[in-house]
């Protein structure tokens, strides 16, 4: 007998299919969520900055190669500008026949009267002056076609006037000229965004305020290389200028930035003996107490992810009048300050300051040094503490 029941004709027998989740299932299936979400954010987030901090240090890398192809064109390292002796020795080597108009002009970018300005280039502004190479033309290798800086006088726009050899004292001055972004000759291939020159209102005459400067505030004619879009820049030092003392402010060579912070160049662990058996007779003569880090190469220092080199410049150690220096040793991340009332590498250090802490003694609220990568670290400073 044929079976005239089936669910087309029958609805008492229609199947009910369910087309939701009951509020129990929406709050498990919340929870899960949440607990995912609480692992993998904090993990991704970790991922992220790995990342940033490698590529950091990839491009240190690359600054690092570009300061041996200078070195290899040039036959030295370029200056930190912290010392003018050391800035004229290496010109004369590098241009011998450098022009006086040139020369001249140097000095006085340097200089207020007669009075050399270390601050002027600073430590991040010299690695840019440097890396961004030079002009072919040997009397003019700061405003000769491709060089560092472009003529804008009120004389005619071009590199044949005056004559070489001719003293002109318009091509030696500061305000004639402004930011070159066309260099033919550079070492590093810079990302132009993050260099730090802003452009000049080309709808209105080129004069002495309306021309492309720097933008790192300091309104002069040298720009810096962020390591971050936005962010801090790259900064360089020298090593023989590690610990040059600039007696027009009273303080020992580093960088320093009311937006950055501040970071001086970094010691080594190997201390050196005081075999004179008395106190050391000055600051500086203290400092020969430890070696520094790349001793006789150069320090590039970023610093890092939070774009802060540092809260630390200086500390009152042995509780005179005067503040001392603070530097820090790498690895351990110690603090070293200069002093006259010690006899020993050790005593140079400061009592209860490691891995590169700032909030301890120093009564600081973060420790920004710590994320600073450089070119002797393998990324994050604070993590090659022992």
């Amino acid at each position: 007998m044929k079976n005239h029941f089936n669910n087309a004709t029958c609805p008492q027998y229609t199947v009910r299919r369910r087309t939701g989740f009951t509020l129990v299932e929406l709050l498990v299936a919340i929870a899960i969520i949440g607990i995912l979400m609480s692992i993998a954010i904090p993990a991704i987030f970790s991922t992220i900055s790995r990342a940033k901090t490698g590529a950091i240090r990839l491009e240190i890398n690359a600054l690092e190669q570009a300061m041996e192809r200078y070195k290899d064109k040039q036959g030295d390292y370029p200056p930190d500008f912290s010392d003018w002796a050391t800035v004229q020795r290496h010109y004369r080597k590098a241009f011998p026949r450098m022009g006086t108009n040139d020369a001249t002009l140097l000095f006085n970018l340097l200089h207020s009267g007669t009075a050399f300005q270390a601050a002027q280039l600073d430590r991040a502004e010299s690695l840019v002056w440097a890396l961004g190479g030079y002009s072919d033309d040997i009397q003019r290798p700061f405003t000769g076609v491709g060089g560092p800086l472009v003529w804008t006088g009120t004389g005619a726009n071009n590199y044949t006037d005056p004559a070489p050899g001719v003293v002109d004292t318009d091509r030696q001055t500061p305000t004639n000229f402004q930011i070159n972004p066309d260099r033919v000759n550079s070492f590093f291939d810079f990302d132009t965004a993050r260099l730090g020159y802003g452009q000049y209102d080309e709808s209105a005459a080129v004069t002495g305020t309306n021309r492309r400067f720097s933008t790192d505030g300091d309104g002069d004619l040298f720009p810096t290389y962020a390591a971050l879009a936005g962010g801090a820049p790259y900064v360089y030092f020298d090593s023989r200028s590690y610990s040059v003392y600039d007696a027009t402010i009273g303080d020992f060579n580093g960088f320093a930035s009311p937006a950055f912070g501040v970071v001086r160049a970094y010691f080594g662990d190997q201390s050196v003996a005081n075999n004179t058996g008395v106190d050391y007779t000055s600051d500086a003569i203290s400092l020969a107490g430890w070696q520094f880090v790349n001793s006789n190469k150069f320090q590039i220092v970023s610093a890092g992810l939070d774009n802060n080199f540092g809260a630390i410049a200086s500390y009152n150690v042995d509780g005179d009048a005067a503040l001392e220096a603070v530097f820090y040793q790498y690895p351990s991340g110690s603090a070293i300050a200069p002093r006259t009332d010690v006899s020993t590498p050790g005593a140079l250090l400061i009592a209860g300051v490691s891995k590169y802490d700032e909030t301890g003694i120093f009564g600081q609220l973060e420790n920004f040094q710590l994320d600073n990568i450089t070119n002797f670290s393998d990324a994050k400073i604070i993590d090659d503490v022992p």
